[in-house]
């Protein structure tokens, strides 16, 4: 539009013309004024879409340990997925030594597993506790809420990584020593061990979820009579003094929705003798 179709169109001079100079009228300074607060006003706009735009295509990393990968992480990705179409997500899937590699070196956002060891220089935001289990075939363990260290002792154990030190810890300060036979990362192949009867399993209960429905029995590990269970805590590693992304802020919200509110990964054919989280690494 051109300035003199504006004048006609409000009714105003917005400036005062001679042979010699332009110059702004009162009423043309005063809409000035207004044009560039409404100008500024757009241009931030515009920013903030350009933002949001670009969250929703960009791309974000994590570590995940292989209980949660397995049983938490399709929801979360179900409800990020759902909230960000255009975004791409990297999992990877880790024993605890990977993700705090990761981590560290910033190959990914964030991570999730249990509390990290003394000096691993990351920050732990926990998110639930997480019992750890006996994983037994039918009828081995009697149906009982919670299956004794004492009586698991007994058999040879199949151990899930990242449990050993805490239960060899709570064996020992019963006077009791335990016959470690199979470790293994995944549930699956600790189940399968259980199953062909070489063993009784220790498992975090969130990666037991994956098992929900099968005939093996899933009871809390108890240390001795009166005492709280064995549990472990789960949650986000970051590195010190870094600062998530947009994405990877959202991401990290739909995580500890999901965690926090216990959130499975697919709905149970049958209730285990318990229901909560877990996980392991």
């Amino acid at each position: 539009m051109q300035i003199r179709q504006l004048e006609d169109q409000l009714g105003l001079r917005l400036f005062q013309r001679t042979t010699r100079q332009v110059r702004l009228t009162a009423e043309g300074a005063k809409l000035l004024t207004h044009v560039r607060s409404a100008m500024s006003e757009l241009m931030t706009g515009l920013r903030q879409a350009d933002g949001l735009a670009a969250t929703h295509r960009g791309r974000v990393a994590l570590a995940c340990a292989p209980s949660l990968a397995g049983s938490r992480l399709p929801a979360v990705m179900s409800a990020f997925q759902a909230a960000f179409p255009g975004a791409q997500v990297e999992v990877r899937e880790l024993p605890m030594a990977g993700i705090l590699d990761c981590v560290r070196a910033q190959d990914v956002d964030f991570g999730l597993g249990p509390t990290p060891p003394a000096g691993a220089a990351v920050l732990f935001r926990p998110l639930l506790e997480d019992p750890i289990c006996a994983l037994a075939p039918p009828g081995l363990l009697p149906a009982r809420p919670r299956a004794g260290l004492r009586l698991v002792a007994r058999h040879p154990l199949v151990m899930m990584a990242g449990l050993r030190e805490a239960v060899e810890d709570a064996a020992s300060s019963q006077g009791l020593s335990l016959s470690i036979r199979y470790q293994a990362q995944q549930i699956l192949t600790v189940a399968g061990l259980v199953e062909a009867r070489l063993g009784i399993g220790i498992v975090p209960r969130v990666a037991a979820e994956a098992l929900a429905g099968g005939p093996l029995q899933v009871l809390p590990l108890g240390v001795a009579k009166g005492m709280p269970g064995l549990v472990r805590q789960v949650g986000i590693l970051t590195r010190r003094g870094s600062t998530l992304s947009s994405l990877a802020v959202e991401l990290e919200r739909i995580v500890t929705g999901v965690l926090s509110t216990g959130a499975a990964s697919r709905p149970r054919a049958e209730p285990m003798p318990w229901s909560g989280p877990v996980d392991m690494v």
